[in-house]
């Protein structure tokens, strides 16, 4: 992941929380607060490049006009009408992370030139200040799409109304996780109609903790992480032993990267009273695949889990096998459409179905024993090792996975 923007703009929405907190203080209503949130999220786009801000304006403009018809789908238009409906707002809503993905270079070529010139047409100012922007794709889409999703669904399945426009763009446009996540749910930020003046000392507390320590684990731990790593791995004499540590260095930079922007994101929540859902469990401590995923950037799990699994009826003993496999594959296509992540969800499929199967194969006449605590480290390393396999298959080009993963088999290119 690239540090720069993600992190700048978690940092200034920070640094711009004392101006948010003062509105609330002095008007302490629910749509001042809306107001306040998507007029900084706003900016925080509009400061990573000046192109997205429309590009979004317009992506949420939409989300709110599907969400009325998503809303008549469920209570005035029924049987197939109604179904035809639901699938064609669900393929507008992913249609720009999707052909994004699988056509990245025509897409951003559009995208440049679509959005530059809204811009330049504002002002030449602005425009000039845009062509010097390093990102050249939407911040933040994938997520975005999936948090519009969510809202549409349930509005589909009657467990939300219709929300206003105010309510949408605060969602859409919620500062802390508009460039690294979580996948956050409406009913996480949903803010009451009067608020106190001012968040509970317990959650500004708390915020403040889980920031230092996001602020630690991304400028710090990972940086070491990633540079000791990347020498390892560049050393050119580097034998299987020290490739298979640079792997699970990466692995674990990965984790704390990935980790700490979340926990950023949930303490700059935290400073206003909003309380986000964990994005990570300590995952590399659990003892088995199942487990691992249930603690692995657990919003994307859980969205997959509620659309995907339970759909495919995985509750269900006979229907379990493709249900995992089609969600792992949903989790995994979801960072890209590319043949390196194909594998990735192949790679994960395989393990979370033989998983299943062995333990479906135990039963349940005898009592489970707890296992001792050596053969949990024992496990936990080997989950740490398992996904620590994988992950190089996010930044590595397709062409050299098979030369990469060689080095690591002794006899191989490793010496």
């Amino acid at each position: 992941m690239d540090s720069n923007p993600n992190y700048g703009i978690i940092a200034d929405f920070i640094i711009l929380t004392p101006l948010l907190l003062l509105l609330r203080a002095a008007l302490p209503r629910r749509t001042v607060v809306e107001a306040s949130f998507t007029l900084v999220g706003a900016y925080l786009i509009y400061t990573a490049a000046p192109r997205f801000l429309p590009f979004y304006a317009l992506y949420w403009a939409t989300i709110f006009a599907l969400q009325w018809a998503m809303w008549a789908a469920a209570k005035k238009i029924g049987g197939l009408a109604s179904k035809i409906v639901t699938a064609a707002i669900i393929v507008i809503t992913l249609s720009p992370m999707v052909i994004w993905k699988l056509w990245p270079a025509p897409f951003v070529e559009w995208f440049t030139a679509t959005f530059a010139l809204v811009i330049w047409t504002s002002s030449g100012m602005l425009g000039a200040y845009d062509i010097i922007a390093p990102i050249v794709a939407p911040i933040g889409l994938s997520f975005a799409t999936f948090r519009a999703l969510d809202l549409l669904i349930k509005i589909r399945l009657e467990l939300l109304k219709p929300i206003s426009p105010l309510s949408l763009a605060y969602y859409g446009f919620f500062g802390p996780v508009l460039a690294v996540g979580p996948v956050i749910e409406y009913e996480e930020v949903r803010l009451k109609d009067r608020l106190t003046r001012f968040p509970a000392a317990s959650d500004i507390g708390a915020g403040l903790f889980r920031i230092a320590l996001g602020a630690i684990k991304v400028m710090a731990l990972a940086y070491f992480l990633s540079k000791w790593s990347n020498d390892l791995w560049r050393s050119g004499e580097a034998g299987w032993a020290a490739s298979w540590a640079a792997v699970l260095l990466y692995g674990m930079f990965f984790y704390v990267n990935f980790s700490g922007y979340s926990d950023l994101a949930i303490g700059a929540s935290r400073l206003h009273g909003v309380r986000l859902k964990e994005n990570f469990n300590n995952p590399y401590t659990k003892t088995n695949p199942q487990l691992f995923w249930a603690s692995w950037h657990m919003s994307l799990t859980r969205w997959c889990q509620r659309y995907v699994f339970v759909p495919l009826g995985g509750m269900r003993a006979s229907r379990q096998y493709i249900a995992t496999f089609f969600t792992i594959m949903t989790i995994a296509l979801w960072h890209a459409l590319s043949w390196n992540m194909v594998i990735f969800g192949l790679y994960h499929a395989v393990f979370l179905i033989a998983h299943r199967f062995i333990d479906s194969r135990k039963g349940v006449a005898k009592p489970v024993k707890e296992d001792a605590v050596w053969l949990r480290m024992l496990k936990s390393f080997g989950v740490f090792a398992y996904v620590s396999f994988s992950i190089p298959l996010f930044a590595l080009p397709v062409d050299s996975v098979p030369s990469f993963y060689a080095k690591l088999i002794p006899g191989g290119d490793g010496l």
